[in-house]
């Protein structure tokens, strides 16, 4: 957990970053802003090839519905975690997730 947020780092088109204070250690919290907030035009080329198992998700994330863009947020941060941990499989030098929320 959190025990103390220092000071922003950066800000970008889908999250801003903050140094955080962990017990005795610093590290960095990125906090995702609102679907509805964000200017990231290019969302649907990164979604493109992501499979969905559970069908209603599927067609609610295709329809666009309320359900279907919370979904749709969902997916979107899995993947980024899930791409961080292949990353670190594979050798590669990136940030370490520890939570996700």
């Amino acid at each position: 957990l959190v025990d103390e947020v220092l000071r922003p780092l950066m800000s970008g088109k889908e999250a801003a970053v903050y140094v955080v204070r962990c017990g005795n250690e610093l590290r960095c919290a990125k906090v995702y802003k609102e679907a509805n907030k964000r200017s990231f035009r290019q969302a649907s080329e990164y979604q493109e090839g992501r499979k969905v198992r559970n069908s209603r998700q599927a067609r609610a994330m295709a329809k666009g519905s309320k359900f279907g863009k919370k979904e749709t947020e969902d997916a979107w941060q899995n993947a980024e975690v899930a791409a961080l941990f292949r990353l670190a499989g594979a050798g590669v030098r990136v940030p370490k997730p520890y939570d996700f929320l």
